[in-house]
């Protein structure tokens, strides 16, 4: 079973790998905007992996997921990045008293934002389902566009705004069947939403770096959290591999991606991109998991993929007019 399902990952993977490089020859895609999208779709199958370590408590998945991660991570920065961390570190030290304080609340902020928000994907998908787990990143994206014209001052055409109404409404569509799916998906959409905008303000650093810091933090707070969320250790083999699975494809590539594409999309391309994780995931919850989809929760995701298509439409456009 284990070996089937690395099998099928990897074959998802490395078929997507190939079609996201005829995107970008054929289409001439910002390397900056196909790193985002690359990575909201690699997020669009985690609930694979994540559902086959459902007999383990949420925890436990969690706090190895973070320990392999930050092994990885490591690894990359010390052998392949130690000019950008001298570069980012002489950078830090430019920063008034002030800036610097600000630098480390947003970094450290981003670590905790993060584990909260695996902590409670993992809930979501493990013992509530992958439906509601879809609609966590389907209320993100809105939360984002809307934060980051809040708090960044970004800005929305009239047409985009429209977008962002379709957008509401489509779920509060999905989400009025239970208050308590609405809950655990609001919070985990607000963290991510939260997230993603703190790090739109945390610029000029090696984003390796900074995501490495991130997950250290989160691992210290996790390992001496005095509650121990962590309250077993895992004997199986098949455990460990899955976890170091999620680690590298599931996390720190397309965190790293994430984090990359901000460095240049705004906040509200990036909430809308977010799109392809939910839809993908909503594919596997009706196709792969056979969940049960009422009328009401398909209507709400059709008004999601054309308010994604109203969003986008410039884009859309200009990108056909270059093909033709």
């Amino acid at each position: 079973m284990l070996v089937y399902l690395l099998y099928e990952l990897v074959l998802i993977f490395v078929r997507f790998q190939l079609s996201i490089l005829y995107l970008r020859t054929a289409m001439k895609i910002s390397k900056h905007y196909l790193a985002a999208m690359l990575a909201f779709t690699m997020w669009g199958f985690f609930s694979i992996p994540l559902k086959a370590l459902a007999g383990y408590l949420p925890g436990s998945i969690l706090y190895y997921r973070i320990v392999f991660s930050v092994l990885i991570l490591f690894f990359l920065l010390i052998f392949f990045r130690r000019k950008s961390i001298a570069e980012s570190f002489n950078h830090f030290n430019l920063q008034s008293a002030r800036k610097k304080w600000i630098l480390v609340i947003l970094t450290l902020a981003g670590g905790a934002l993060l584990t909260i928000n695996w902590l409670t994907f993992i809930q979501i998908v493990n013992h509530i389902n992958v439906k509601t787990a879809a609609f966590s990143y389907l209320v993100c994206p809105v939360l984002t566009a809307l934060l980051g014209v809040w708090l960044l001052k970004e800005s929305l055409t009239g047409l985009q705004w429209f977008a962002v109404l379709l957008c509401v409404i489509s779920c509060l569509m999905i989400g009025l069947n239970s208050w308590l799916e609405l809950g655990f998906s609001f919070l985990t959409a607000l963290t991510y939403a939260l997230y993603l905008i703190s790090q739109r303000k945390n610029q000029g650093f090696d984003r390796l770096l900074v995501l490495g810091i991130q997950i250290l933090f989160a691992l210290l707070v996790l390992t001496f959290l005095p509650t121990g969320i962590v309250v077993d250790t895992p004997t199986s083999i098949s455990f460990y591999l899955l976890t170091a699975l999620i680690a590298v494809f599931f996390t720190v590539i397309p965190l790293f991606l994430n984090l990359y594409a901000l460095n240049k999309v705004n906040a509200a391309t990036i909430g809308l991109l977010m799109y392809i994780n939910p839809l993908l995931n909503f594919a596997l919850a009706v196709f792969w998991f056979k969940e049960s989809v009422s009328a009401m929760q398909a209507l709400g995701y059709a008004i999601v993929f054309i308010a994604l298509v109203i969003f986008n439409i410039k884009w859309i456009l200009k990108k056909s007019y270059q093909l033709n």
